[in-house]
């Protein structure tokens, strides 16, 4: 249901077109064909599949159908101004693409289109996802996707793999609570990394940015290739003090001591970052240091923040370890060095939902 599919050739030609095109009013408005009726709007689809929509997501492209449409001067989603190639209007058939910034929630929901007779308005609504959150409550792992318009969310499904290599997993997510810029589901269990996709009963599907790892370093517990070492202090690998799940690490040091991850030579150009939750017991300003293989030139340029009493989630694109190039064959080693500089005998430190992008 969710999974990419294949362009018909005439879409594809007409989709390359529509791409080419800036705004409406950089062509010249005396080759606009005469007008001699108000636009009609018969039906809009989308246009990949050409399958029919009542609702449409940001920057998807679609076709309107109905007629006198070759004389169109205008085309607006919610009262904002879209784009179009005139070169590719009929008198039946308008290619648009939603603008990115379209308005989406708290709006009537109108498709309005003008040529020099008339407007014509349609029901259409909009649909976005900014983006999501994730907490466990009671041991239960979920998402909190972010945008709108979800009034109508009608399935939430959590996609890996493709079908053309062979490893397709499409997981129905329970739906919790649904409101207009909020829904939220239960992670379906199994799930380490995925692409989120929300569809609605009017025919629009919205994907999410990936969700989870690539390569799971810590998840409840540590990744069975990797082993642990440390200087100048403590750890434990099954704390309850968790960003999600059931365990963390917790990590006590010494000032500049630090804790190490042991890989089994992961690609470094397999992956493009590392993510984890760090969670801070100390005071305002402490910070954690992230080195790559035995600190051979290649930390974090800015250590991380262990803000007290929260979870701290962070992304580090592993190209920053070496802004100056020579990144090395492979990762063979994490190092989480405490960084505070502040003199303390004993700092105390979290660690959770670590891994690769």
């Amino acid at each position: 249901m969710c999974k990419m599919k294949k362009i018909r050739p005439i879409i594809l030609m007409l989709l390359v077109l529509l791409q080419l095109t800036s705004c409406e009013d950089e062509f010249q408005k005396d080759s606009i064909p005469e007008s001699k009726a108000p636009p009609i709007i018969e039906s809009v689809s989308e246009a990949r599949e050409d399958t029919p929509v009542t609702q449409g997501v940001l920057e998807g492209t679609y076709i309107i159908r109905g007629e006198n449409l070759a004389s169109l001067i205008s085309i607006e989603f919610n009262g904002f101004q879209a784009g179009f190639n005139p070169a590719l209007l009929t008198d039946n058939i308008a290619f648009v693409t939603v603008p990115l910034d379209a308005p989406y929630v708290d709006q009537p929901n109108v498709l309005r289109l003008e040529n020099s007779i008339g407007v014509t308005e349609y029901d259409f609504s909009l649909l976005t996802i900014e983006g999501f959150t994730e907490e466990t409550v009671d041991g239960v792992k979920m998402v909190t996707l972010q945008g709108g318009d979800f009034t109508e969310t009608s399935s939430v499904t959590f996609v890996s793999g493709t079908e053309e290599e062979g490893n397709l997993v499409e997981l129905p997510a329970t739906i919790l609570s649904v409101s207009q810029t909020e829904v939220v589901v239960e992670v379906p269990s199994g799930v380490e990394q995925a692409f989120i996709y929300l569809e609605t009963s009017r025919g629009a599907v919205a994907q999410s940015d990936s969700y989870g790892f690539s390569y799971s370093i810590y998840i409840d517990s540590l990744h069975p290739d990797w082993s642990t070492s440390e200087w100048g202090g403590t750890h434990d690998l099954a704390s309850t003090e968790v960003a999600l799940g059931e365990f963390s690490i917790r990590s006590t040091r010494e000032g500049w001591s630090g804790l190490s991850f042991l890989a089994p030579n992961i690609p470094f150009d397999e992956y493009d970052a590392i993510t984890v939750s760090v969670y801070g017991t100390g005071a305002p300003g402490d910070t954690v240091q992230i080195a790559l293989n035995d600190f051979d030139g290649a930390q974090t340029v800015q250590p991380i923040e262990l803000i007290p009493g929260e979870w701290n989630k962070v992304v580090i694109p592993l190209s920053d370890f070496y802004p100056n190039g020579g990144m090395p064959d492979t990762i063979f080693r994490m190092d989480f060095q405490e960084s505070s500089n502040t003199g303390m005998a004993q700092y105390i430190f979290y660690i959770d939902d670590f891994g690769f992008l």
